[in-house]
Parts: C-alpha cells; structure tokens; sequence
C-alpha cells in the first residue's frame, strides 16, 4: 500500500487522475466540509475525513448486513447524496461528466445509459482505491 500524502502524481493518471481530483474537490468542497469550516493539510486527511463520515452514517451493522461488499455499500450510500461530498446526480449532469471524462464519445454513445447506471459504482471503487494509494485503510469498515 503506498503512503502518498498527496496524489499529485495520481491526480496526473489520465481518466483516472480526473475522477481522483472530481472526489476529492467534491469532499473538501462538499456542504458538510465547509458547514464544519474543515481545512485539510493533504489528500489522505480529505478521504481519511470522508470514511469517517461513511462509518458514522452509512456503515451500521444493518447495512452491512444487507451490503456486504464494501464497495456496493458505499455506492448504497452515495446514492443517498451524503452532505460529505458534492456530486452530480442527475442522468444529465453524470452524462456530461463522463464525456468529459472521455468515458463516453457524446451524447449519442449507445453505452451511456449502462455507463450512468455504473457510476454509483465507479465512484465507490475509485474512492477506495484512492484511500488505498493514500495510505489509509478503507478496509478496516468491511
């Protein structure tokens, strides 16, 4: 596991370093980050505050039950628009978002609707590698 503080070279990983920098900025940038007058001093402090806010809220021994994967309960719980990270969440918006990512061709790519359905998905995935990279244990919430 690395122990990067900070993902300057990962945030430089082509389609990948673009959906590190959208969940990072929208963690330091989210409702609750700024509500609580939050600062970070790196990367890790970011995600190492947004499972935090996943193991207070999402992670209960219910929930865990029901979603025993790790990543299919985060992605349960993004869909829920936690006030810890600012996404989009319109079909429209994660659209945009993927053709900006360069996931999709345009608006007419007959893979977008599969794509949108996976980006709850995606999104926990790329979160729990980006603790991995970091250095924090996403595992220690299973």
């Amino acid at each position: 596991m690395k122990t990067n503080l900070n993902l300057s070279e990962s945030r430089k990983n082509g389609r990948n370093g673009n959906q590190f920098i959208y969940i990072l900025d929208g963690i330091k940038y989210s409702t609750a980050a700024t509500d609580e007058g939050k600062t970070f001093a790196n990367d890790r402090e970011i995600i190492e505050y947004f499972f935090n806010r996943f193991d207070s809220d999402g992670n209960s021994a219910y929930n865990k039950h029901v979603f025993p994967n790790l990543a299919d309960r985060l992605a349960d719980w993004l869909r829920g628009l936690p006030s810890v990270i600012s996404l989009k969440y319109s079909n429209y918006d994660i659209e945009k978002l993927l053709i900006s990512w360069g996931l999709l061709k345009g608006e007419n790519d007959k893979r977008a609707e599969k794509l949108v359905s996976n980006y709850w998905h995606v999104l926990s995935v790329r979160i729990i590698q980006l603790a991995e990279i970091l250095g924090a244990n996403p595992y220690k919430y299973i």
